[in-house]
């Protein structure tokens, strides 16, 4: 069983998936796979959750994906007739446990032989999303399809909603559902300070200078880190949680520091008179940063603790925001339309291009190298868009109130 526990305060909202297919390649013609509502009272929850896992399949990219809602009875081994042309039928039953909990169950279809069954206990039928997202993970893991973990974890974002006005949203990748752990004030940069997502790093603008604050995501407890004049950005935090990569602004200028969590012991690792912000790790002892010391933004990397810099990348314009898995890096970059993402291996001199229109931002990868999560602003737009490198497919969620700042999976 699966189960999923929040008890933290804020407004909530629960929207169905609202999801745009961006690019796509096909290779060969993928079985047809439909959904089937088995819940005994149906209504408009069971439709919602239709429409959710509908889109989570879509995602998946396995089969080709039949969105037409149709009700049947759980127990059949028969397809409605409206699907009785599909390959793969996910037939799925929802009960309520009469304490505001859910529980679901699931079966996958074949040619009227059932290859696979579950059963799910939601504790609060709000985050019904994450329950779409696990029978979703649960079927790709069954047909053997690409790593999915990405799907279940949960989305750190910054909405601005207005010039001196913020919130700290807790989401779901499709933003289906969204719950507001922070508001009241001007809040940015927010980093995951583990991989349970028990704990967060934010910047609060809201202080006599830019602070960094921890806070836990059950109980809203929060303290602060450091505080520095002109800035103050979390912008990596190491695998075992126990070392921050932090831009400060002491002097005016931005330079990255490390910090140690347990000793609270700061080094300064970059003394330039220009730019240098958003560090990353890359493995124990090098860090990849972007600075402006050719005259424009690009990303260089340094051992952590000697001064010898090495550019990473020769291509693109305005190399200002980026994401590292192992050999790989994707970096926003200026180019006719807007802003693009390119991905490149540090390994070869190939550049592969991510994106074609809106602008792109803020690019970071899952934490398995198949995804990537980015904030895409189209017009007056803003959306969550993720790039499914190896089936090269991306897909967009759409905010509908406010402007996404800042992200972090």
């Amino acid at each position: 069983m699966f189960y999923w526990i929040f008890l933290i305060v804020g407004g909530i909202t629960l929207l169905s998936a609202d999801t745009t297919l961006e690019v796509t390649k096909n290779v060969g013609t993928p079985a047809k796979f439909v959904i089937e509502d088995g819940s005994i009272s149906g209504g408009e929850d069971a439709q919602k959750f239709h429409k959710m896992l509908s889109a989570d399949m879509k995602v998946v990219s396995l089969f080709d994906v039949d969105e037409t809602y149709t009700a049947q009875n759980y127990e059949s081994m028969q397809p409605s007739l409206l699907h009785k042309d599909a390959a793969y039928i996910l037939r799925y039953q929802l009960i309520a446990d009469g304490s505001g909990g859910i529980k679901a169950n699931i079966k996958l279809l074949q040619n009227n032989v059932t290859l696979f069954t579950k059963s799910y206990l939601l504790k609060q039928s709000e985050m019904g999303v994450f329950l779409a997202h696990s029978i979703a993970y649960d079927i790709n893991a069954k047909m053997g399809g690409a790593p999915l973990e990405w799907m279940k974890r949960k989305v750190l974002l910054v909405r601005l909603t207005g010039a001196k006005h913020s919130d700290i949203i807790v989401a779901d990748y499709t933003l289906s559902y969204q719950k507001v752990i922070l508001s009241g004030g001007l809040y940015g940069f927010v980093k995951w300070a583990n991989r349970e997502q028990s704990d967060f790093y934010y910047t609060s603008l809201n202080d006599s200078r830019p602070t960094i604050y921890k806070a836990n995501l059950v109980s809203g407890n929060k303290s602060p880190i450091i505080s520095s004049d002109g800035m103050a950005v979390c912008s990596d935090v190491s695998e075992n949680g126990t070392k921050l990569l932090l831009t400060l602004a002491p002097s005016g200028q931005p330079d990255i520091y490390w910090y140690d969590t347990s000793t609270k012991e700061k080094k300064r690792l970059t003394e330039y008179s220009g730019i240098d912000v958003n560090g990353q790790f890359m493995g124990n002892d090098t860090m990849a940063f972007v600075s402006d010391r050719f005259g424009k933004p690009n990303i260089f990397s340094m051992k952590i603790g000697n001064s010898a810099i090495s550019q990473l990348v020769f291509e693109g314009k305005n190399n200002s925001t980026f994401s590292a898995y192992r050999n790989l890096l994707v970096y926003k970059t200026r180019d006719e339309q807007g802003f693009d993402l390119h991905l490149i291996s540090l390994n070869s001199n190939g550049t592969r291009v991510l994106t074609s229109s809106g602008n792109n931002d803020t690019p970071r990868f899952s934490y398995d190298g198949e995804a990537i999560l980015h904030i895409k602003q189209e017009s007056s737009r803003s959306s969550l868009g993720i790039i499914r490198l190896g089936l090269n497919k991306s897909f967009s969620f759409p905010l509908h109130v406010g402007k996404i700042q800042s992200i972090d999976w």
